[in-house]
């Protein structure tokens, strides 16, 4: 009998435990792009942040947000997932048929890809540091645009520039 409930109570704390942790997505559920597996946090899971929908060259705008450095806070410490170079070369590999640009804002390197029609923009974003010096890659967006952007757009964007047609 005493077996009987140590396994029950250890079926329990498992349910409460899973239900705790976040799902693991591998496709982001606004674009349907493959999200890149350093994603994932210590924590478990991968679930995006949802980013306020806003205008941007008369466009509406919908955007996910996936953190690639994750927090320990009991030493004030950033553990990054990826550096920015691997990010990047990851994208490349699996967004076939999208265009890259890359540029730099507020001490953050920006690599944007981006499909012909410019609706679909997934976006790399470093930690802070010179320009050009490789770093962590800080977290990446997902974003849907009706209607699309401009290429001179887009462009503006890596530079913190709202550049309109």
């Amino acid at each position: 009998m005493k077996n009987a409930l140590v396994v029950a109570a250890i079926f329990v704390l498992s349910l409460a435990n899973a239900a705790g942790q976040g799902k693991t997505l591998t496709n982001d559920p606004l674009t349907g792009l493959p999200v890149i597996p350093t994603t994932v946090t210590k924590y478990g899971g991968n679930e995006p942040t949802k980013m306020p929908e806003a205008m941007v060259c008369n466009s509406k705008m919908q955007g996910n947000l996936y953190p690639l450095i994750y927090y320990i806070f009991s030493k004030d410490y950033n553990k990054a997932n990826a550096t920015v170079a691997a990010a990047v070369a990851w994208y490349a590999s699996h967004l076939t048929g999208f265009k890259k640009v890359q540029g730099y804002d507020s001490r953050r390197s920006q690599d944007v890809f981006y499909n012909a029609d410019g609706t679909i923009l997934v976006i790399v974003t470093g930690s802070p540091g010179a320009k050009g010096e490789s770093t962590d890659a800080y977290g990446v967006t997902y974003e849907r645009y009706q209607p699309g952007l401009s290429e001179k757009t887009i462009t503006g964007l890596t530079e913190g520039k709202t550049v309109c047609p």
